[in-house]
């Protein structure tokens, strides 16, 4: 079912805080820079010396489900947060919106992931990130500088929600079902 885009504006309150569960948090390699993401369907970026928000990322919104953060990851070097979760954005696949951290702009969008982005994680050599979708959709891995897919497994067991690379890029995943996939 294809749902269509809202045709009037959504009205956001900022309250200077989260009015939702955090989902995930991810932190850059320096551990200079904190990311969340919630069900309330934003992404706050957060100095980890002072604790301070720094920015506010919105990504795509709509009524119900639509906009609501699964999946946060902060590329090693802290430039581009990836953000991932209900976001079919009146599409009939979700995305994963990548957004310049310093700016706060949305720059990218990697678009046809078959359900909601569970999970997202990019390797500690910043060369890969790692998308996990909920139900029996499997894993995608897309090199990171173009965020081309390299590598998928669409008949992964459950739903997959971790995943984490080794220092040589070896990949592992937590699901209640099995998988096995190399990257070389």
């Amino acid at each position: 079912m294809l749902v269509e885009p809202p045709v009037y504006p959504i009205l956001r309150i900022e309250t200077g805080m989260y009015t939702a569960p955090i989902i995930r948090i991810g932190v850059d390699a320096d551990n200079r820079f904190i990311v969340t993401g919630s069900h309330e369907k934003s992404v706050r970026i957060w100095d980890i010396y002072t604790g301070s928000l720094t920015k506010i990322l919105r990504p795509p919104i709509g009524e119900e489900n639509e906009g609501k953060i699964y999946a946060v990851a902060i590329s090693p070097d802290g430039r581009t947060i990836a953000c991932g979760g209900w976001t079919k954005a009146a599409e009939s696949f979700h995305n994963i919106y990548l957004f310049d951290r310093e700016s706060g702009q949305l720059i990218r969008r990697i678009m046809g992931l078959p359900n909601v982005v569970l999970h997202l994680r990019y390797s500690q050599d910043g060369r890969y990130l790692i998308a996990t979708s909920s139900g029996r959709n499997g894993i995608r891995i897309y090199n990171a500088p173009d965020y081309s897919l390299i590598k998928e497994d669409k008949k992964y067991g459950s739903d997959c929600y971790g995943a984490d690379f080794d220092r040589t890029n070896r990949l592992v995943t937590t699901s209640a079902g099995l998988s096995e996939i190399t990257i070389e």
